[in-house]
């Protein structure tokens, strides 16, 4: 194996384990040690009631939201492409808080529903993109991912009015951040998150091939269209799972991807391990940065990932248009 690659991944877990434990133990309220196994004490609760499941939280959102950039990034041969971007994020929030509206107490079902969202969402972008002839592929999409993000965007304003309840943590939710998860609301969100870790390993072959062009991929005996499909519903998925418990928080996907590529020469095998690794890192910085600058008060996680993302997303575009 490449010394170099193995040498970059040691490091990124390294700093993904010192974010972690840093996280779990630095925020508004100091957790003595010694006091931690303690049964009713505050330093026990604090940690495993809240500061855990947040910090869990996190980490299963940034390596959600990231394996899924990459995804849809190698799925449509866009490297601006990512789950906010093309509508992944809205159409799932706005299922989510639909299915709230009516069902405020089915928790179980929200990845399902944010799926559904999320596929909806991405079906659409890709139908409004496939009609444009007369511009490029890549800005085509974006355009299409802005048409659609408004349109569910709309919908959202339409539930808030007819449901101003359910619009209460709507301000908070649209950033994305970790206030306020307990462990119970990540069980079913992590399964699902684990899987499509497994099954976007499993494709990695495939995606290289794809890579490659569709003829090149045809004549290998691929299907590159199938293949196409099959990453955009894994994303969906792991998108729309972290979705339920961490909001729309956006720039994870768009970023990370990046930053791992740079770093493995783009083979998709070990983007996903590099990706896997910094998107954590990212995510969980981030919410520790949220809930300490301004402690005991905190902002919303998704405030520092923007701050990250939306000047590396320019930068993206004026390297793109040179």
């Amino acid at each position: 194996m490449d010394r170099k690659f193995v040498c970059t991944a040691l490091t990124a877990l390294f700093v993904l384990l010192a974010i972690f434990f840093l996280s779990l133990f630095i925020g508004s309220v100091s957790i003595d040690v010694s006091r931690l196994f303690t049964l009713d004490s505050v330093d026990n609760i604090v940690f495993f009631s809240l500061r855990l499941p947040r910090v869990l939280a996190a980490f299963l959102s940034g390596l959600a939201f990231s394996l899924s950039g990459l995804l849809i990034q190698r799925a449509t041969g866009n490297g601006l492409s990512s789950p906010n971007i093309i509508g992944v994020n809205s159409g799932a929030g706005a299922f989510v808080l639909l299915f709230l509206s009516l069902f405020p107490n089915m928790f179980s079902l929200l990845p399902l529903v944010a799926f559904l969202g999320s596929l909806l969402a991405v079906s659409m972008v890709f139908l409004i993109s496939s009609l444009t002839s007369r511009v490029s592929s890549s800005l085509s999409l974006i355009l299409a991912g802005v048409a659609v993000n408004a349109l569910f965007n709309a919908f959202i304003s339409t539930i808030g009015s007819l449901d101003p309840d359910v619009m209460a943590s709507y301000s908070s939710f649209s950033i994305g951040g970790f206030a306020g998860v307990y462990a119970s609301m990540l069980k079913i969100p992590a399964i699902i998150i684990i899987i499509s870790l497994l099954i976007a390993f499993a494709l990695a072959r495939r995606m290289d091939v794809i890579m490659l062009g569709d003829e090149i991929a045809s004549s290998m005996g691929y299907r590159p269209a199938r293949i196409r499909i099959l990453l955009i519903s894994v994303a969906s998925l792991l998108a729309a799972a972290a979705v339920t418990f961490s909001g729309l928080l956006g720039f994870v996907g768009l970023v990370t991807p990046h930053i791992a590529s740079f770093l493995t020469a783009g083979k998709s095998r070990r983007t996903l391990v590099l990706s896997a690794l910094i998107g954590p890192s990212l995510v969980m910085l981030s919410d520790l940065a949220a809930r300490t600058i301004i402690s005991p008060s905190e902002l919303p996680a998704g405030v520092f990932m923007a701050l990250i993302g939306v000047p590396f997303f320019i930068f993206l575009l004026l390297r793109r248009d040179r």
